[in-house]
């Protein structure tokens, strides 16, 4: 009978869930973050590797260890600098996926109180489709620019202006399911005016 009363359980519990546990994973994140960078020397790992064979210490400033699919830098002697595109080259996206739960969390109880098939449900569906396909892709580009401006810091080796797009993690579920959502959106706002005309008419 519950589910008769709310559609929208356990859906809305799970995504509460979901939320708390991402928010308080990036809290103790930034904390870790933090205290590594005040304690410890500032680590980073990209995607492109800089060595295929034995590393040649002119070609770096720092410790680097080299991988099949990627290598790993560490600064030794980091400045305030590093230690804010280390922070962008991992923090972003953080951020935005716990935004995104915060406002499905937002989407989900707006709908419970005031019912699925009205306007300001389908506003807020749209707003969350938006937000899925511009903040993601956003914070994922900021890292990946933030990854290889502090690799070009960190090492001599040759750099080049696109080598951005080797780090960028596009992020293509959140792009398809922003559409989806936008798709949602109509169905949603068409729905409400049926129902607004079927009370009219009743």
């Amino acid at each position: 009978m519950s589910s008769l009363v709310n559609p929208l359980q356990p859906f809305t519990r799970v995504v509460r869930f979901l939320w708390a546990a991402t928010a308080v994973g990036f809290a103790f994140g930034a904390l870790m973050t933090l205290y590594q960078s005040l304690t410890f020397q500032l680590c980073f790992t990209t995607s492109r590797v800089l060595s295929s064979g034995p590393v040649r210490p002119e070609e770096y400033r720092n410790v680097v260890s080299t991988y099949p699919t990627g290598t790993r830098i560490c600064l030794a002697e980091a400045t305030w600098w590093d230690q804010v595109l280390g922070f962008l080259g991992h923090a972003p996206s953080a951020f935005a996926t716990a935004g995104a739960f915060l406002l499905l969390v937002l989407l989900l109880e707006h709908a419970t109180r005031h019912g699925i098939h009205t306007d300001a449900t389908a506003d807020r569906v749209r707003r969350f489709g938006w937000y899925l396909l511009v903040a993601l892709p956003a914070t994922t580009l900021v890292e990946a620019v933030a990854r290889t401006w502090l690799q070009r810091r960190a090492t001599v080796v040759p750099s080049y202006a696109m080598d951005f797009l080797t780090e960028w993690d596009f992020p293509w579920w959140a792009v398809v399911t922003g559409l989806g959502m936008l798709s949602l959106a109509k169905i949603v706002r068409t729905s409400a005016a049926m129902r607004e005309e079927l009370e009219g008419t009743v």
